[in-house]
């Protein structure tokens, strides 16, 4: 039967109406029958539906049934019974005619050989019969004896209860091939029963439903497409097992990750094609290979379910049609895989989006923190690159919190692990750049003034164009310099630089050689001129050095105060790590302490200073595992708190400075060095007598080691000693009072 017209949909499996796997397959609305199949749908439960459907829409069909059942089974008793009897009528007949032969012809006779005939004639035309056009005949033996055919006979009569001019609207059926019951039995009954049929498929599978359609003859065929309108509805119940399969690793590839349900939820396609190559691994089985690719699920997830939409280039997230699973265990799987692939990650994505979930994968789980610092640099520059702006605004802050302010040195613990210390110049100047698009005005003006030291002119027209955007316009002339110091130099190589340092630092400045003074302050002023007469970018390792020595210079002309400046230059340094901020730490603490020593009224509040530095310093110094400086952390660390003894006794402080030298002695003494060797055994020489531990192992070591002393060490060890010395807090020792 030829129908008169069939309509292909597209993009609208939405308007199903079936909402769970336990719905019946079929509903009638007004003049309309809509059809569902889901995967693992069985014959039965159609036939069942439809059964239900039909017996509660007309009483006829319920007696049609009954009657045509009945009529069936009566049927095919009575051929059966009449095959039977004429065979016995068959035989009885062959027998008379070879045992009882002649014999006259009775009228009984007559009819066994009619029955005979008709019996011949039955078996010689019946392969004719079973072969001929439409094998009707064969298909109405077989429905006698066959389970399936019997059901479809059933389902042919329940659909003929339904007016042939009704609207059939059939969901899903792109599912199966063209070899599966939906097609092969149930699919051509409703063809061949009704005028209006409607399909509603994917958009990959149109080719494949237009050919399969035109099989039927149709003589009216139509394809249409509905707009891409984001609608509310429920379609999981719709996908295969595959398509689940992808659904779930889709919301793995999501910012779902972050647990931030207050935003949109962004999905990254890069991260969900990269892992559904490389994260699962398919069976061999063929029944568990997928059919279609990962971009075929992608554009149905936009068309056909709904699951996804577009605003921008870059930023596709979630609709509210997506039911969130819990996937707590493939989260832990995917982060730890993630994790071993790292750099290839950070080398293959461009999408922010990727990276931003990539970061929350294996945040928690990477051992080197140096690792996930480059997922971040590398989306910061993904942001700027693909002008995703907002994605600072949506995440950044919860991930790396605000700019701290880096001239107060008191906020360096709380800050000492901020992203802002770790990442790059480079990604940092991107920052600025970000924050400023985004309009965190005072933010771009924090990080700017962090990276002005690396160089001045160029940041300072970066902050004066940040305050005009605000509308600070005093602010933003006065944070132009007064003249652009433009060097015309080059920028000096690291050799010219170091040379300087060296000279001026490590060979005069730091053993105070007052013979070499002058050379050191010329080969200092030489070095800055050097840094400062180029308009590239400073390195910032040059300028620490730099101010570290400026500092060195003026603790050794006894100018704390300035010292103290400079070291505080030195902790706004960007970029550096744990052994320069230790570094200068420790020598902060030392300029608070010399700055202690010499008030006449002392303020407690400095040497509390100069302890908390020290104490930061070494921790600093001790979680790179610096044992070359660490004696001498040690040691200044305990003459710190030695000060502070003076005028506040305590044995918690008595027991810090003895832990403290112990541990500076036991690193003396398996590296073999003597630096600082007698200021680490007078103060632990102290701090035994003060807990009244015995102490003549430290003396005979100090009275032995005390003609090895340079000038310097020698003046600080008198120093200490006869401080406590002189109010009887410890033992003399004469070998030292001698020398006093």
């Amino acid at each position: 039967m030829k129908q008169n017209s069939c309509f292909i949909h597209i993009s609208k499996l939405c308007n199903s109406k079936r909402k769970t796997k336990e719905d019946s397959c079929i509903t009638k609305k007004n003049n309309s029958l809509y059809v569902t199949y889901c995967e693992n749908d069985s014959l039965d439960k159609f036939e069942a539906d439809i059964n239900l459907l039909a017996g509660t829409s007309s009483f006829l069909y319920f007696l049609k049934k009954r009657f045509i059942a009945t009529f069936i089974s009566v049927i095919s008793v009575l051929v059966i019974l009449i095959a039977l009897l004429s065979v016995s009528i068959y035989e009885d007949f062959l027998k008379k005619m070879i045992f009882e032969m002649p014999s006259a012809w009775e009228f009984n006779d007559y009819i066994s050989f009619i029955f005979v005939f008709v019996f011949f004639l039955g078996l010689l035309m019946m392969p004719s019969i079973l072969d001929g056009e439409g094998n009707e005949f064969k298909t109405l033996i077989s429905s006698w004896f066959n389970k399936d055919i019997r059901k479809l006979r059933k389902l042919e009569l329940a659909l003929s209860n339904f007016d042939k001019k009704m609207e059939i609207h059939l969901y899903n059926f792109d599912l199966e091939d063209s070899e599966h019951w939906i097609w092969k039995i149930f699919t051509s009954r409703v063809v061949n029963r009704f005028s209006n049929i409607n399909f509603y498929i994917r958009n990959d599978k149109l080719q494949t439903i237009i050919k399969r359609v035109n099989k039927f003859e149709i003589l009216n065929l139509e394809v249409i497409k509905s707009e891409k309108i984001p609608k509310k509805c429920d379609v999981e119940i719709l996908l295969s097992a595959k398509e689940q399969k992808l659904y779930s690793l889709m919301q793995l590839c999501s910012t779902v990750i972050a647990k931030q349900r207050d935003k949109k939820t962004f999905i990254s396609l890069e991260l969900f094609e990269y892992c559904g190559k490389n994260f699962i691994k398919e069976e061999n089985d063929s029944k568990n290979q997928l059919i279609f690719g990962f971009q075929n699920f992608i554009n149905r997830s936009f068309d056909d379910f709904k699951f996804l939409v577009q605003e921008k280039s870059l930023q596709v997230f979630f609709t509210q049609n997506v039911i969130f699973k819990d996937l707590s265990e493939e989260e832990k799987r995917l982060a730890y895989y993630l994790r071993n692939h790292i750099e290839e990650c950070i080398e293959r994505f461009e999408n922010p989006i990727s990276l931003l979930i990539l970061y929350y994968y294996v945040k928690d789980i990477v051992l080197d923190k140096r690792r996930t610092i480059k997922i971040l640099e590398k989306f910061i520059s993904s942001i700027k690159n693909k002008q995703q702006y907002e994605l600072i605004n949506f995440y950044w802050f919860e991930i790396a919190g605000y700019m701290f302010d880096f001239n107060d040195v008191n906020t360096f613990e709380s800050s000492n692990n901020s992203y802002y210390r770790k990442i790059s110049i480079d990604a940092l100047n991107d920052l600025a750049f970000l924050f400023e698009r985004n309009g965190h005005f005072e933010q771009a003006i924090l990080l700017n003034q962090y990276l002005y030291e690396i160089n001045p002119n160029k940041y300072a027209l970066n902050i004066c164009s940040l305050y005009e955007r605000m509308g600070k316009f005093e602010q933003a002339y006065d944070s132009l310099p007064k003249e652009l110091n433009l060097g015309k130099s080059s920028k000096p190589t690291d050799i010219e630089i170091r040379y300087y340092q060296r000279k001026a630092a490590w060979i005069i400045i730091s053993q105070r050689n007052e013979a070499l003074k002058e050379e050191a302050i010329e080969s200092l002023n030489k070095l800055e001129t050097l840094l400062f007469s180029h308009s590239e970018d400073n390195e910032p390792l040059w300028l620490w050095h730099f101010y570290n020595i400026k500092a060195n210079l003026k603790e050794w002309e006894e100018n704390y105060d300035e010292a103290i400046v400079f070291y505080k230059k030195c902790l706004s340094i960007p970029t550096l790590g744990a052994f320069e901020y230790g570094a200068t730490f420790v020598n902060m603490a030392i300029s608070y302490r010399c700055k202690y020593i010499e008030q006449e009224i002392k303020d407690e509040k400095i040497i509390d200073k100069s302890i908390k530095y020290g104490k930061l310093g070494m921790i600093l110094k001790e979680s790179v595992g610096d044992r070359d400086e660490m004696p001498i952390v040690l040691h200044n660390f305990a003459l710190n708190v030695l000060y502070k003894i003076l005028n506040s006794f305590s044995l918690n402080l008595c027991n810090e400075v003895l832990n403290a030298t112990n541990d500076a002695l036991e690193i003396l003494e398996q590296t073999k060095s003597v630096k600082r060797l007698g200021m680490v055994l007078i103060e632990n020489y102290i701090s035994k007598t003060l807990l009244k531990i015995e102490v003549n192992d430290v003396v005979l070591k100090l009275e032995n080691y005390i003609s090895f002393l340079g000038e310097s060490e020698l003046n600080q060890l008198l120093n200490i000693y006869k401080e406590f010395e002189k109010n009887n807090k410890i033992k003399k020792l004469e070998f030292l009072d001698r020398l006093i």
